[in-house]
């Protein structure tokens, strides 16, 4: 629907119900930013933010981080390194979160050269410009396909989301997990790559459920904010 102007939205959650109050364009020169596909925000420290795009090379829609200026201007782009491109599948970044100058990237699911049940969390450092990854372990589905949603840092802690791509009674995996930061070692691509240590933190699937509803698929987003709340 926004395929012609993605955009950032801006929420009350003060509200109840929670409100989205303004709307921030993703612009670059200007125009309305095409070619992007985003799955991912977290603040740039400078009233901006960076953007995480999952990518589509059979749609000409690259694997890239984008930084934007509070106005939604794109500043930065930054393409996949190559070491990455070449074990590409179509599930790409679907998070992304800040540690200094460090940006960890959640990659949905899979790729050529990852163990089966194992995902990369890609690292990019934003002053030296080097990448690096570790790898995470998924649950092993019934049903269907499992992956990530999402990353979060927050204290001494990384949390990801995880979920199944299965609905209703089906539903069998939307778990937020946490991994602890000093795992957060990243090795350079296409080597080895350390497989850090996850804890269940909340099974959401309770709280999918408390409105009686048919359990959704898609659960896309987590955020903390100042005062330790998750969202």
């Amino acid at each position: 629907f926004y395929a012609m102007q993605p955009s950032i939205f801006v929420i009350d959650a003060a509200m109840v119900p929670a409100e989205i109050v303004a709307a921030i364009r993703i612009t670059r020169a200007g125009f309305p930013a095409q070619k992007l596909d985003i799955e991912g925000i977290t603040p740039d420290g400078d009233g901006g933010f960076w953007l995480a795009s999952e990518g589509r090379s059979d749609r000409l829609i690259p694997h890239a981080l984008y930084r934007v200026d509070e106005a939604g201007e794109i500043v930065e782009e930054v393409a996949f390194p190559p070491e990455l491109l070449a074990a590409e599948r179509r599930f790409g970044a679907e998070g992304v979160t800040r540690v200094g100058d460090t940006l960890w990237v959640a990659i949905q699911r899979e790729w050529a050269d990852d163990p089966d049940g194992q995902v990369k969390l890609v690292s990019y450092d934003t002053a030296t410009g080097e990448w690096g990854a570790v790898r995470y372990p998924l649950e092993t589905p019934e049903r269907g396909w499992i992956g990530l949603s999402e990353i979060v840092a927050h204290g001494d802690h990384v949390y990801i989301v995880e979920r199944d791509n299965q609905i209703g009674q089906n539903a069998a995996v939307k778990r937020l997990y946490r991994v602890p930061m000093d795992q957060m070692q990243a090795a350079p691509l296409g080597g080895e790559l350390p497989l850090v240590e996850k804890e269940l933190v909340r099974d959401l699937i309770p709280d999918l459920a408390q409105w009686n509803g048919y359990i959704v698929d898609k659960v896309e987003g987590f955020a903390i904010d100042t005062e330790g709340t998750g969202f």
